[in-house]
């Protein structure tokens, strides 16, 4: 949601900047005004893209959850959290984590992966103490699709 509405101001200051840059160059004690306010417009619409892609992207990665059918064909496995970092980004007033995770899945050999989470901060400062296993379940084809229903909430 957020992106769109970032994308949206955008594309409104891309149109104001060009039709100001347009109208105002026409007159010559307008023209200084015009070389002035439109790259300024031009960097708010830039910013305002960047943001728009910012939040795309953390919404692109929340999107990333199993099919129903996916789910039937994964297969289980429990993730040892070995680290967790907090950072400075924060998606709908929770800080998104940064996990590191030994996964072992049902008679497979462990591997570590990194993934993001969105969690509240109790939730993340007993992650961060160490010593939790969570169930999980890794997609068949690839392994670094898992999915924790424990931190889906």
């Amino acid at each position: 949601m957020a992106s769109v509405v970032f994308g949206t101001f955008a594309v409104i200051a891309l149109i104001v900047a060009v039709v100001l840059f347009l109208v105002l160059r026409r007159k010559p004690h307008t023209r200084v005004g015009a070389y002035v306010s439109a790259p300024i417009v031009l960097l708010v619409a830039g910013m305002l893209g960047m943001g728009s892609l910012s939040f795309g992207s953390l919404e692109a990665a929340g999107l990333r959850t199993f099919t129903p059918q996916e789910r039937a064909a994964a297969v289980p496995c429990q993730a040892a959290v070995l680290g967790a970092e907090q950072t400075s980004n924060k998606l709908n007033g929770r800080y998104i984590w940064l996990l590191r995770l030994r996964v072992t899945p049902r008679g497979g050999s462990a591997y570590e992966i990194e993934r993001t989470a969105r969690l509240t901060s109790p939730t993340g400062q007993r992650l961060r103490a160490g010593n939790v296993e969570l169930p999980c379940l890794v997609a068949h084809g690839d392994q670094s699709r898992i999915d924790i229903p424990a931190l889906a909430k």
